[in-house]
């Protein structure tokens, strides 16, 4: 389900978005709400709250702790819809201004907003609302309406916004349009049989305590949950995580160590089409694991750590023809080192992953840099995962129609 951000501005019409709300929340979609200052005259943060989203308003100068609030909210939206959207606010966002908390989301925010208008007839034929219009449909932003009506001022004329049904019957469409286009995209995913492995593998030092990652799984998750829906079938291999699996899974298996990935990997993937290594792996365990519980004392402890396995170099050189993609988490030198593992473990594309300053784990945002075994580089947005995922196996589906060429 999708996370959308409807921005309420100055009209009468306000009042249709909290029966908008309800429906984009009963439908299972997450909501959070931006209401203007002219918003607030005809729709309260209680009836919207009501309603199942999360209100946000303009109290910057009583709340300084909201001060990254517009950063916040532009990177959690996958969607932003302003409902009713004025002519003051379309003026507004036509001349990229940044007065208020909806207005500084949109400028901060990767995704085009849909702009749902509801205005007196008059303010809409006027040149100078036209004008504005016209700068941001060449900006490729998409306009619902309006549509001829009865207005509240008594003029039956074009002004009028849609109503909540009408909109709720474009977003899914828009939903349905992206889903068709990527799906297009990634056809040659369908039926085949593809492992994952995800999350941060374990190795135990004594039986309260062991070695491992930052790692939450989400990363490896979301493309778990984007190849089902592409119509593979996908076995997810997962160490510690921190989330549910996905549904529609061929496998889900639980390997906590780095040796016992290894061995479902290798298993597993001797019928399987494309091999993604998303699991951060331990890269050493304890050379002697004790049965019984260490017992502090006053002395340092000193543990012999002895390497793992590469469960990545290990799958390639076993099946060669496999298609293969690994991630690289580094935190320098980013672009150098994921080419060099590339060649080294002569991999079919690696997906570089700056992780300095906990940039990506425990996190739903990431930016990764996909590098096929041309050195071609496709840089991403800093962006959600899930978005991440869809994008990471269209790129993937490209590299595998265009591998012999």
């Amino acid at each position: 389900m999708a996370r959308v951000l409807i921005g309420i501005t100055g009209s009468i019409a306000a009042i249709k978005t909290i029966n908008l709300i309800h429906i984009l929340v009963q439908s299972g979609h997450q909501c959070k709400v931006i209401v203007t200052k002219d918003g607030l005259n005809f729709v309260t943060p209680i009836s919207l709250a009501a309603m199942g989203a999360q209100v946000f308003i303009d109290d910057l100068h009583t709340n300084p702790a909201r001060v990254m609030e517009h950063i916040n909210l532009a990177r959690w939206a996958e969607h932003i819809l302003i409902i009713p959207a004025s002519a003051n606010s379309i003026a507004k966002l036509a001349n990229g201004f940044a007065d208020n908390l909806l207005m500084a989301t949109i400028l901060a925010s990767s995704v085009s907003p849909i702009i749902v208008p509801a205005m007196n007839q008059q303010m809409w034929k006027n040149s100078f609302t036209q004008r504005n219009i016209a700068i941001l449909k060449e900006a490729g932003i998409e306009f619902w309406g309006p549509q001829f009506g009865l207005q509240a001022c008594g003029d039956n004329d074009i002004g009028r916004m849609l109503e909540p049904d009408e909109i709720y019957d474009n977003f899914k469409c828009l939903l349905s349009s992206k889903i068709s286009n990527a799906a297009a995209k990634t056809g040659s995913l369908n039926g085949l049989t593809m492992i994952i492995t995800a999350g941060a593998t374990v190795e135990d030092i004594d039986p309260v305590r062991y070695i491992s990652n930052h790692s939450s799984g989400r990363m490896g998750y979301a493309l778990a949950e984007a190849a089902i829906y592409y119509g593979a079938k996908v076995i997810l291999i997962s160490g510690k995580a921190d989330i549910d699996p996905p549904h529609g899974l061929f496998k889900f298996i639980v390997a906590k160590a780095t040796n016992d990935m290894l061995s479902s990997a290798k298993e597993q993937a001797a019928t399987c089409d494309i091999f993604i290594g998303c699991a951060a792996i331990c890269d050493y365990r304890v050379a002697s694991y004790s049965p019984q519980k260490i017992k502090k004392n006053e002395q340092q402890l000193t543990l012999n750590l002895i390497p793992n396995p590469d469960i990545i170099s290990q799958i390639k050189s076993t099946y060669p023809d496999l298609f293969v993609i690994g991630f690289a988490a580094e935190t320098e030198n980013i672009i150098n080192n994921a080419i060099a593992k590339l060649k080294k473990k002569k991999l079919d594309m690696i997906i570089a992953n700056d992780v300095s300053g906990n940039r990506a784990f425990g996190t739903d945002m990431n930016q990764v840099t996909i590098i096929n075994k041309k050195l071609n580089q496709t840089a991403t947005d800093y962006t959600d995962k899930k978005n991440l995922a869809y994008l990471i196996l269209e790129i993937i589906a490209d590299n595998l129609l265009n591998q012999h060429d």
